[in-house]
């Protein structure tokens, strides 16, 4: 199976998206800031004004943690678009990584190489065989 990459355009959204959150971020913080000078916070007078920047912040961390949503898990699989096949296709960058990490899991515990053998024994000569043997390997008898 060919691993799918994840386009460039859903890339660049995601990281436009991180650059949208993190300028809302520091709008947000950037009232406290303030808290510290009030002469200059209260210059103009307008409280209104003031309090405009961190709703704006909060609304932009808002859309650009959207915008990271839709990019990592494609329209259809964040679920703007209702669409469980093209869901599957956005995601599969995503769960084939889940497997794939659960096999490199794996790999390092003994658990999934132990198989267990089962053997039956031919009535006729006492030999141990496969259990999906036909004949006895040993003396040719039907077990």
């Amino acid at each position: 199976m060919a691993k799918k990459e994840i386009s460039e355009g859903r890339k660049l959204l995601y990281y436009a998206g991180m650059a949208v959150s993190g300028v809302g971020i520091l709008l947000f913080l950037s009232v406290f800031v303030s808290f510290m000078n009030p002469e200059r916070m209260l210059a103009n007078g307008n409280m209104v004004s003031f309090m405009n920047r961190p709703i704006i912040g909060i609304l932009m961390i808002a859309i650009g943690n959207g915008m990271r949503t839709v990019a990592a898990r494609g329209v259809a699989g964040s679920g703007i678009i209702l669409d469980p096949k093209k869901a599957r296709e956005d995601l599969s960058p995503w769960s084939s990584m889940a497997g794939g990490m659960i096999k490199d899991a794996m790999d390092e515990t003994e658990i999934h190489t132990k198989k267990e053998i089962v053997k039956v024994r031919c009535r006729n000569c006492s030999e141990l065989n496969d259990e999906d043997a036909k004949y006895c390997k040993n003396c040719g008898e039907k077990i």
